[in-house]
């Protein structure tokens, strides 16, 4: 398996996503098709990504109205 297969998977199940129970194999059941699975993670990708660059504005927004920097 490559890196970037390998950090798919990792990341896939990290988020919660049927991509295989072993790195050999395809989910047993699969509501969605692995297209739908692949095109869902980029979203949730996304959503994590978002929620983390508004804690980051927020905290540093925060820090300028208390006077931290």
């Amino acid at each position: 398996m490559s890196g970037q297969r390998k950090w798919l998977v990792t990341w896939a199940r990290t988020v919660g996503m049927p991509i295989g129970i072993t790195d050999e194999d395809d989910p047993k059941f699969l509501p969605i098709t692995q297209v739908n699975v692949k095109r869902a993670l980029a979203l949730r990708t996304f959503w994590i990504i978002l929620h983390v660059v508004t804690c980051v504005f927020i905290i540093v927004g925060n820090g300028r109205a208390l006077g931290f920097w």
